[in-house]
């Protein structure tokens, strides 16, 4: 038979692994929150902005963004843009976020050359004298 005092020991570590599952996802959400907003409010030095550049590439398609922690320890999350093109495969958008930096890294193809038009001036308005 089970002594009361074996119990509550069990119990009281349950308890506690409980709460400390509860607390990490707890920041691991609030992690990707932070990561996916940085993402998306990120502007260079000519004001451009990732998710203007990935609208004007795809000609305004809706966007579904998402996240996923991939290290907890380092504070790393993955943020993720796929553009759903009709009659072709869609287009993955992928950035790795470092919290701590903040930094944001290009993940795939796709988005190092996205972020490679960050830098580039904003295009003349038409009528413009060159």
């Amino acid at each position: 038979m089970l002594r009361p005092r074996t119990i509550l020991m069990v119990l009281t570590a349950l308890l506690a692994a409980a709460t400390v599952l509860w607390m990490q996802g707890r920041f691991e959400a609030a992690d990707e929150r932070a990561s996916l907003a940085l993402v998306q409010e990120y502007r260079s030095r000519t004001g451009a902005g990732l998710p203007a550049l990935i609208a004007e590439r795809h000609h305004q398609r809706p966007v579904a963004w998402s996240t996923a922690t991939e290290s907890a320890c380092f504070q790393h999350v993955r943020v993720h843009a796929v553009v759903e093109e009709p009659g072709s495969a869609a287009t993955l958008y992928a950035f790795t976020v470092d919290i701590n930096g903040p930094v944001i890294h290009p993940a795939t193809e796709a988005s190092r050359e996205l972020m490679k038009l960050l830098d580039e001036p904003p295009p003349a308005p038409s009528g413009a004298a060159p």
